[in-house]
C-alpha cells in the first residue's frame, strides 16, 4: 500500500474474555516488549466485572493503552490491538508491521488463549486529499440513468463475505478530520476522501499443532485482500 494517504493501520485479535485479564496481559506485554513510553489507564477499568458479565461488549473496551515509540497497544479483557498512527512514526511496510501481531500471538500462547481466539483483523484508514471522490477513486455511481455529479458528497459502505473472511469498505467524501499522535502530541488537520478497508478472519485457530503457520497464513490472506481492494479503488 502507498504510504502517502495512509493515516492508521490497526491489527486486532479477539478471544474468549476473562474478568481482569487485561491486567494479566499488561504484565506479560511489559515482559515481552520492554519498557514503554507511557501506560495509560483507559475506560475498560471503570466497568465492574458484574456489568461486563451482563453486557459482553464491555469486555472489549480497552483497559490500558501502552505507547511505544513506533506503535501503541490497546489491551482489554477480550482483545489486543496494535495501532500504528502515521504521525507516531512512518509506516515501514507489511513485512515489518506483521512482526508485532506475531509477538502478540506468542503472548497469547503463553497465557493459554490460542485455542480461544475468535477472530483477528486488519484495518487500513486512508485520507485522500481531494474534493472529487469520482476523479481520484475508481468508483462509478449512477442515480437512474445519470452519473453522480463530480463534486457530490458521497458516503458508501460495502460488505463482502468469502468463507470466513469478511471485507468491509467505507468511502466518505468531503471529510474534515483531526489526526493526533498520543506519542508526540502532534496534531494534523486533514480534508478529503476517507477510505477505510477492514478485513476480518471470522474464525479461530483450527490446527493447534501448527499455530504459527496458520496464524501467519491468515494474516497474509487479510493483508493481500486489503491490498487488492486498495489497488482496485485507488490507482495513483
Amino acid at each position: 500500500m502507498s504510504s502517502s494517504p495512509l493515516i492508521e493501520v490497526v491489527f486486532e485479535v479477539r478471544f474468549t474474555p476473562k474478568s481482569n485479564f487485561a491486567t494479566e496481559l499488561l504484565i506479560a506485554i511489559n515482559q515481552n516488549f520492554g519498557n514503554p513510553l507511557e501506560i495509560i489507564h483507559a475506560d475498560g477499568l471503570h466497568f465492574p466485572s458484574e456489568i461486563k458479565a451482563q453486557q459482553q461488549e464491555f469486555y472489549y473496551i480497552p483497559s490500558y493503552r501502552i505507547n511505544y515509540s513506533l506503535f501503541s497497544l490497546l489491551i482489554s479483557d477480550g482483545s489486543l490491538v496494535v495501532l500504528k498512527n502515521s504521525l507516531d512514526a512512518q509506516y515501514e511496510g507489511w513485512d515489518k508491521f506483521r512482526n508485532t501481531p506475531l509477538q502478540i500471538l506468542e503472548i497469547l500462547k503463553e497465557k493459554g488463549k490460542v485455542n480461544e481466539i475468535h477472530r483477528f483483523s486488519l484495518k487500513y484508514t486512508n485520507l485522500i486529499q481531494t474534493d472529487s471522490v469520482l476523479d481520484d477513486l475508481n468508483v462509478a455511481i449512477k442515480i437512474g440513468d445519470e452519473n453522480l455529479p463530480e463534486k457530490a458528497k458521497v458516503t458508501l459502505k460495502t460488505e463482502f463475505k468469502d468463507g470466513d473472511i469478511i471485507s468491509l469498505m467505507d468511502i466518505s467524501s468531503h471529510v474534515e478530520l483531526e489526526n493526533k499522535s498520543d506519542i508526540t502530541g502532534e496534531i494534523r488537520r486533514l480534508s478529503g476522501t476517507l477510505l477505510i478497508i477492514d478485513v476480518i478472519k471470522n474464525s479461530g485457530i483450527r490446527d493447534l499443532e501448527n499455530v504459527n503457520t496458520e496464524f501467519l497464513d491468515g494474516l497474509e490472506i487479510l493483508h493481500e485482500k486489503a491490498k487488492q481492494t486498495y489497488s482496485k479503488i485507488y490507482q495513483k
